[in-house]
């Protein structure tokens, strides 16, 4: 996916014959044509779009999303020519309360605690410290034994297994987010998980939540390609805050992406603390960010017998989902990397 990333306050982006033009205090500094390009990202808030940019986006199917300062997706400009997908919405609704959402319950928490395990025991194959290899090998097996015990769960519907699924998830994070932390550069503050309504102060827990806005916008974008109701979950409770669906199918793809790339990105800075300001990133930094972000969507990875760059994975599973449901298919796979 190739991405247009405005992330400068002042810059203009409209439109001349028919090719996107981004302009500096009336000075060209970038042409290129729709056809290029898959998404406008505004990172900043001080850039201004013309209404001629909005239905050339619109007439080939470009996205343009903003974004909040910490990474969340607040508003996204799509095109009215969509179809309807009544009969899929109505049997995703039916699906909650039937064993098939149970089922589904488990399967997203499961793919979430396997990825945690893969990344801890890939991570303890590179170590040469041994007593770290260790350590990070026992860990993976623990998360590995909840896995397990996830997958055992029974139960009737969504309603009836979700808050046991979610104790034993929480149980599995506590020893990740352990080993995670033996995996950072020494001298690195990170004093847990911290999510973004808890207003972490440390480097880390910003750069985390920042990219899970970033996986947020993603993943909304495939659930609303694939015609499934993005608020209508089964692990995570409906709510009309928060899309439910979202939140569950991004459980398959936090390890494999984000936190692959916080890893890779804190690994690279001299002072962690010098990329944050009053507990947000500094622009030039979320820049970064979300190049390192988008370059790892580009990589390609093989799942269900298929060998696909990262964000064409993203786009499928909610296609898959949707199959599940409609019983065009026998199962739902979630993306693991085991």
């Amino acid at each position: 996916m190739k991405r247009l990333i405005i992330n400068e306050p002042g810059l203009f982006i409209g439109v001349k014959k028919e090719m996107i033009v981004v302009k500096r205090k009336n000075e060209k500094i970038l042409e290129i044509s729709p056809l290029n390009i898959s998404q406008i990202v505004i990172l900043t808030r001080g850039a201004t779009i013309s209404s001629a940019l909005m239905r050339l986006l619109t007439k080939y199917k470009v996205d343009l999303i903003i974004y909040s300062s910490s990474g969340f997706p607040i508003a996204k400009l799509s095109s009215t020519r969509i179809s309807g997908s009544i009969k899929l919405r109505k049997e995703q609704y039916k699906a909650q309360d039937l064993p098939i959402g149970a089922y589904l319950t488990k399967r997203f928490a499961w793919a979430k605690v396997v990825n945690q395990k893969s990344l801890l025991r890939e991570a303890s194959r590179n170590r040469s410290n041994i007593e770290l290899s260790k350590k990070l090998l026992e860990m993976s097996k623990s998360i590995s034994n909840i896995a397990t015990m996830i997958d055992n769960i029974e139960g009737n519907n969504a309603n009836s297994i979700r808050s046991e699924v979610m104790r034993l998830e929480a149980e599995a994070a506590k020893i990740y987010w352990q080993g995670f932390k033996l995996l950072l550069p020494e001298g690195i503050d990170f004093p847990g998980r911290r999510k973004k309504f808890e207003n972490p102060e440390d480097p880390v827990n910003i750069m985390l939540n920042f990219c899970y806005g970033l996986l947020a916008s993603e993943v909304l974008l495939a659930i609303e390609a694939s015609g499934l109701d993005p608020f209508a979950g089964f692990l995570h409770i409906d709510s009309p805050r928060r899309p439910a669906l979202v939140m569950d199918i991004m459980e398959e793809f936090r390890q494999p992406i984000v936190d692959r790339v916080v890893l890779r990105l804190i690994s690279s800075i001299k002072d962690s603390k010098s990329i944050i300001e009053e507990r947000r990133l500094k622009r030039d930094f979320r820049f970064q960010i979300v190049k390192a972000f988008s370059e790892r969507l580009s990589e390609t990875l093989t799942f269900h017998g298929r060998s696909l760059p990262l964000s064409s994975h993203i786009f499928l599973q909610p296609k898959r989902l949707a199959n599940f449901i409609l019983g065009r298919e026998n199962n739902y796979i979630p993306f693991t990397l085991r």
